[in-house]
């Protein structure tokens, strides 16, 4: 699986991509929908507001169900009803399928986050 050099990554193995001034599409990458297996259910609330690592809502799969943890301060915005109706997808496109749009409170500081490199290098060791 090819891993995109343009999105941000977390340690919780969440990614986010900027599309709007302080707005972000926010999904799960690869080895997190690997380690889930087949992705059957999406739980999330538009208008939530959240801080720095708390749950900002759920997904599950046939083995298990995970935390969606939030990379900063912020709230759910949008959300994305393709991915909620067809959850699979993400099994199928994790990087390019988005759970949902988030505003963080404060500009976000790029070096919180993992690049791919960064990232790769974590889910190896």
């Amino acid at each position: 699986m090819n891993y995109i050099d343009d999105l941000f990554y977390t340690k919780e193995h969440i990614w986010i991509k900027s599309y709007k001034d302080n707005q972000f599409y926010l999904g799960i990458t690869n080895f997190a929908q690997d380690l889930l297996g087949d992705i059957i259910y999406i739980d999330l609330t538009l208008g939530k507001k959240f801080n720095s690592n708390d749950s900002i809502g759920t997904i599950e799969s046939v083995k298990t169900a995970s935390d969606i943890i939030a990379p900063a301060n912020g709230e759910i915005i949008l959300i994305n009803q393709d991915t909620l109706k067809k959850p699979e997808k993400i099994n199928e496109s994790p990087h390019e399928t988005w759970l949902c749009s988030i505003s963080f409170d404060l500009e976000i500081n790029k070096e919180n986050y993992l690049s791919k490199q960064e990232y790769l290098k974590l889910i190896k060791d």
